[in-house]
């Protein structure tokens, strides 16, 4: 830990205008197929994770290679991805959860399942010991059948296609062809799993900044990411 703060990275359109640079001296926690970009960023997170199955079975491979073949210090998924040896991360689902918070740095059997990756990442941060966490790219505005994705039975959506144009994300391939993922409802799931992690981050004593510039999430103090990083 380089200080108390984490900023933990969304994929929301709202990331794409964010000068990487400006977090240096910060750690930092990426999600989910943001990893495509860091590739040709050359630019990696502190800690990378993705707490979907769906997500995390699709790039199960990809996931592998980040903590093999990355820099990034440490890696959090909702199901075990390998049985190697020669590598570590955290299986997220060994610890269940519970309704407690205990800030021991490395105590994560204090991990509480949020419902989405964005506020399970800020749970795994404050099992840390993170005390306050700034958000990023979290815009939770979602259009559900974006160019190239299919259903492919409940809840299931599969891409046909790579997309020219992805309304969803700060970068146009975030999905490529291949990919299945779960259809995104931003209003009933995204914000409902928020608040319930706003409440554990309060009861905790953990300060929660959202710095997305454009976003529908209203339950956490609001600034602009200048103003964060002072």
């Amino acid at each position: 830990m380089q200080s108390d703060t984490v900023v933990v990275m969304g994929n929301g359109p709202s990331l794409k205008d964010v000068d990487f640079e400006r977090l240096s001296g910060f750690d930092t926690y990426g999600l989910n197929s943001a990893y495509r970009a860091y590739e040709r960023m050359n630019w990696w997170p502190t800690y990378h994770g993705c707490f979907d199955y769906r997500v995390t079975e699709c790039h199960r491979e990809q996931f592998i290679n980040l903590i093999k073949n990355t820099p990034i210090e440490k890696c959090f998924y909702i199901t075990n991805i390998s049985d190697s040896e020669d590598f570590q991360f955290v299986n997220m689902q060994q610890y269940g959860t519970t309704n407690r918070w205990n800030n021991s740095a490395e105590h994560f059997s204090s991990f509480h399942d949020n419902g989405n990756s964005g506020a399970n990442a800020c749970s795994t941060a404050v099992c840390m010991g993170y005390k306050r966490i700034i958000l990023l790219g979290v815009d939770c505005n979602y259009v559900e059948l974006v160019d190239g994705s299919k259903s492919d039975g409940p809840g299931k959506l599969v891409m046909e296609k790579t997309p020219d144009k992805n309304p969803n994300y700060w970068f146009d391939d975030y999905q490529q062809k291949g990919d299945e993922y779960n259809v995104p409802d931003g209003l009933k799931f995204h914000l409902p799993t928020w608040n319930m992690f706003a409440y554990r981050a309060a009861q905790a004593g953990v300060e929660v900044i959202n710095c997305s510039p454009i976003t529908n999430l209203r339950c956490f103090k609001r600034m602009s990411l200048g103003e964060a990083l002072q």
